[in-house]
């Protein structure tokens, strides 16, 4: 079984080497031709030797010797096609049909109306069209007029000794082949007409997948030098943010020795003026650490690795200790947590960064409740952050992710307004969304998902 298999794929291949051209664009009428008839070639062939048995047999009670030349013939050629190795593909296609033009003439001949001669013919001549096109086919139709008119003719002068000539009046053969040319030329006229409907198709879709490739290249140069732009961006973030470090402390250490020193010979505004000077200062830094974090982003590795969402809740509460203690804090995760593939310390800060927020923006007259839940959403993990807050309004759901934003004075709530941006920015990292849905003096829950 083996055996056959591999004679089988050997033969496929032998046969499509031949009667095809690698020469020839995979996106062009001739290669889907040339496949066509290499298909045609690699079946009809062991079709072929099955009927020629029953048909020598016949040959042989019959005593048709015409008809058994022209098998041997055609069989000889059809075989030459596919194994011979010196023609070129237009060669072979224009010798298979010569060789079918054969048979179906001597069938004609030898069987009459008993035969598959005409419908042959009809069949072979759309087999041309379809294997060589428009020119051909006219050919086509041309020789089987003369067919056609030769059969008439040896009717009507009741010549030889065939059993068309003697199953027929000249006027039915006229009915008959006048069919059989009709067809014929209907079908040579309308296939090009097709073919040509196909042939502009597979352009066209030519050249919007070149188009296409075109755009997908130019997007993606395009995509990498924003990237390239975005790196420049966030180092540049990185190093002002650094270098603004060193005077800020130098600011602060100078504000604090001369207090200390001239801090009694100073009237209360001077003293107030380096309070100020000193809060601006702690402020900076604040700011500016806050900036690192945000530039920081992307840098913690390039892999992802499977992590524990529970251990992770685990260290943000551990780190949120001491404000968690202070506002008397609830922390509820209502459903197990999955194991996703993530950058572990980002994901930490998510979270950090989120329950923080619930925590620090309740209401006055009550402790903050923070719940942790998630969603298996098929393709993705669906995770929400809900606390029992003051609430957002409406219209500034969209700009609390804006860096630097905030809705509050830094005496009311502290801080400095991009903790919601580096939020946003990890989960974008991640491939995910990050959205809120709020409603004032009831609360807000926090979305964000991450892929499988």
């Amino acid at each position: 079984m083996i055996t056959l298999k591999k004679i089988w794929i050997w033969y496929k291949h032998k046969v499509t080497e031949n009667c095809t051209d690698d020469l020839v664009a995979n996106t062009s009428l001739v290669y889907w031709q040339n496949k066509l008839f290499a298909a045609s070639v690699i079946y009809l062939i062991p079709i072929s030797l099955i009927t020629i048995i029953p048909g020598l047999y016949m040959v042989y009670i019959e005593d048709l010797a015409g008809l058994f030349v022209s098998d041997i013939v055609t069989i000889t050629i059809v075989l030459s096609v596919a194994f011979y190795s010196g023609w070129e593909v237009k060669t072979r296609k224009i010798l298979f049909n010569g060789a079918l033009y054969l048979t179906s003439t001597v069938l004609l001949f030898y069987l009459g109306s008993f035969g598959p001669g005409l419908l042959y013919l009809l069949a072979i001549t759309v087999f041309v069209v379809l294997s060589l096109g428009k020119v051909y086919g006219y050919i086509a139709v041309g020789l089987n007029t003369l067919i056609c008119a030769i059969i008439g003719i040896l009717i009507y002068y009741d010549y030889g000794n065939f059993e068309v000539i003697h199953g027929y009046g000249v006027d039915t053969w006229i009915a008959v082949s006048s069919n059989l040319i009709f067809l014929s030329a209907v079908s040579v006229y309308i296939i090009p007409i097709l073919f040509d409907g196909l042939q502009t198709a597979i352009i066209r879709e030519n050249n919007l997948r070149t188009d296409l490739e075109l755009e997908e290249a130019q997007l993606s140069q395009t995509v990498d030098k924003l990237n390239e732009k975005n790196q420049e961006l966030e180092q540049f973030a990185y190093s002002i943010s650094h270098d603004l470090k060193e005077p800020l402390r130098m600011v602060k250490s100078f504000m604090g020795l001369l207090q200390k020193k001239y801090g009694k010979k100073l009237d209360e505004k001077a003293n107030q003026y380096i309070h100020f000077a000193v809060d601006g200062a702690d402020r900076m830094q604040l700011l500016i650490d806050d900036l690192l974090d945000y530039s920081r982003v992307g840098r913690s590795g390039t892999e992802k690795v499977p992590v524990d969402f529970n251990s992770v809740l685990e260290d943000v509460e551990q780190n949120l200790g001491a404000l968690i203690t202070q506002h008397e804090a609830e922390i509820h995760i209502d459903h197990t947590l999955p194991e996703v593939s993530v950058f572990r310390q980002e994901i930490i800060r998510v979270f950090q960064n989120l329950i923080s927020n619930g925590i620090k923006f309740h209401k006055p007259d009550g402790k903050p409740v923070i719940h942790v839940n998630c969603f298996d959403k098929q393709t993705h993990w669906q995770f929400e952050i809900r606390d029992n807050g003051i609430g957002i309004p409406e219209e500034n759901l969209n700009e609390i992710f804006e860096i630097f934003r905030r809705l509050h004075s830094g005496s009311e709530y502290p801080g400095t307004g991009i903790g919601l941006a580096i939020t946003k920015k990890i989960i974008d990292r991640h491939g995910g969304k990050l959205w809120v849905e709020s409603e004032v003096d009831v609360g807000s829950s926090f979305f964000f998902t991450l892929k499988k």
